[in-house]
């Protein structure tokens, strides 16, 4: 039967209207769902309700219909409780919040002038300013990516990015305040483990406009529109100076935000707005719900099942949703690995929890969606095999796959010989003679090679280098304590060198899941021996 904490309201003159959950927007829907959902009294046989509201429908289908209801939070004995000050969103969400964002977002809004509609244009005004500005200085803007940055500019740049992400959700809740919605919450998260500021608009779902729900939902990626816009015009009048590499370096993050933010496939600013214009509620988890089917019917058989969205390209945007955020999660976890085993022992202990906590999170969903399969009706026996055989051709593909096995450490020009460093000696001390390195800059975004040498070991040695020998910024009366294991001869036709970068050595080649091991679990624990 409907849940009873369930409410419809009419949008517009349009025949459309929102069903809610505790007041929370959950969907659009037409009057025959508000109809349909009204007459489940939990007494009506659900097929003399198909029968009287859907009779062309299949009972499969209209059985998939009460599902999705029920998914939505609309039927008794769902479950769906509304957010509140602390939540957590599988599957690495977790939300810190304010519920006083209504009374917040309208004092805002109400100490702002009245802005034209012509004010939407300078965003776009600003983006083409931004790229003329950035080719006019291209040869800059890659030198601040791959070159270390001053420790008062990336100080400065980490500020003005903190206060421009919280002015990102701003324009979010107050572009929501102005078309007269009400922002629920806001507040600080942990989304796929990075920090992040946060405001619910969920709310938009009662706008009856889709172009006003659009804006919305790109009202904060305009913000750092206009900010890398403004930065990079406003760098070209700078002389050279930390300044002008603290407002380049902002610039250029500010274009990565907005680009990362507009991917479609996770719950970014990208996806809302792709959801709110074709208007389409909760597009993400049923076309996600369409791919899993189609994988399904292929590995374990199964009847064809009518597409929860009707479009071409439901099941590739669902196969999309559901790698993507994997994929963030794997570079997330593998960048925080990397700096974990180069930050001490307290990072390395760190570095292993998380590592658990996602490996602990990611089997629960896979074991969570093969019991959906079994559920599902599948023969149990074809389950098995096909289980068996996806699990075997993992661990075969994994130990045949060749990987270029590394060793990242820096490097220190002085006195004429360049030393090759490290924060800790266990790991590295053993490169052999001969091995190959790439020297390459260290920026905080990228890195270049410039040049190729040869190692010729030598027992590990304490040494005090530059900050910048270790990490991606410079700071010229800071100096670290470090551990220099060898010298590097330069390739005859090599150029003078920096007097520090990275130095990237090859050791041959290693399976997937040794690589995999390695980085995760060998290098963080020979942190920890070392220490001891």
């Amino acid at each position: 039967m409907r849940s009873a904490d369930v409410s419809f309201e009419r949008v517009g003159e349009d025949a459309v209207w929102v069903a809610s959950v505790h007041g929370v927007p959950m969907s659009r829907v037409s009057r025959s769902v508000v109809d349909l959902l009204e007459a489940m009294d939990g007494e009506t046989p659900l097929h003399v309700l198909r029968t009287r509201f859907a009779p062309s429908e299949s009972s499969e289908s209209f059985l998939r219909l009460v599902e999705r209801f029920r998914a939505s939070g609309l039927l008794e004995g769902a479950g769906r409780i509304p957010p509140g000050r602390l939540s957590y969103r599988a599957p690495l969400t977790l939300q810190v919040a304010t519920l006083r964002a209504p009374e917040l977002f309208r004092r805002l809004h109400r100490l702002l002038p009245s802005l034209p509609k012509r004010v939407m244009l300078i965003p776009v005004v600003m983006a083409g300013l931004g790229a003329v500005a950035a080719l006019l200085q291209a040869a800059d803007v890659v030198r601040v990516v791959v070159t270390p940055v001053p420790l008062a500019a990336l100080l400065g740049t980490v500020i003005v990015l903190g206060l421009l992400t919280l002015l990102h959700e701003t324009a979010h809740g107050l572009t929501l305040t102005g078309f007269g919605g009400t922002p629920r919450r806001a507040g600080f998260m942990i989304f796929y483990l990075a920090p992040a500021f946060f405001v619910d608009v969920t709310d938009g779902w009662r706008l009856r406009d889709r172009g006003q729900r659009v804006s919305v939902a790109l009202a904060g990626p305009a913000v750092h529109v206009v900010a890398a816009g403004v930065a990079l015009v406003a760098a070209l009048a700078l002389p050279p100076s930390e300044l002008r590499q603290a407002v380049l370096l902002a610039g250029v993050s500010c274009v990565l935000i907005v680009l990362i933010n507009l991917i479609p496939f996770v719950r970014f600013d990208g996806y809302i707005a792709l959801m709110s214009a074709l208007d389409e509620p909760n597009l993400r988890e049923r076309t996600i719900r369409d791919a899993s089917d189609r994988l399904v019917r292929l590995l374990f058989g199964g009847g064809r099942s009518e597409k929860r969205v009707p479009r071409w390209w439901s099941v590739p945007f669902g196969l999309a949703s559901l790698f993507t955020p994997c994929v963030l999660v794997f570079l997330a976890v593998a960048r925080v690995a990397k700096a974990g085993t180069a930050g001490g022992p307290v990072l390395s202990v760190l570095t292993l929890a998380l590592e658990v906590i996602v490996a602990i999170t990611g089997l629960t969903i896979v074991l969570r969606a093969l019991v959906r399969v079994l559920r599902a009706g599948v023969s149990r026996v074809r389950f098995a095999t096909v289980l068996a055989v996806m699990t075997g051709a993992v661990v075969i593909a994994g130990a045949l796959i060749p990987v270029p096995r590394t060793v990242t450490l820096g490097f220190w020009t002085h006195d004429g010989r360049m030393s090759l460093v490290q924060a800790g000696g266990g790991r590295a001390s053993g490169i052999p003679d001969g091995t190959r390195v790439d020297l390459m800059t260290s920026g905080i975004l990228g890195s270049a090679v410039i040049g190729t040498g040869t190692v010729v070991h030598r027992s590990p040695t304490p040494v005090t280098v530059p900050l910048d020998a270790l990490v991606p910024v410079s700071a010229p009366d800071v100096s670290v304590a470090a551990v220099s294991i060898g010298v590097v001869e330069l390739s005859p036709d090599h150029p003078a060198p920096p007097g520090t970068g990275q130095a990237r050595a090859h050791l041959g080649t290693t399976d997937l899941w040794h690589a995999l091991w390695t980085a995760g679990v060998t290098e963080p624990l020979s942190t920890l021996m070392d220490e001891r």
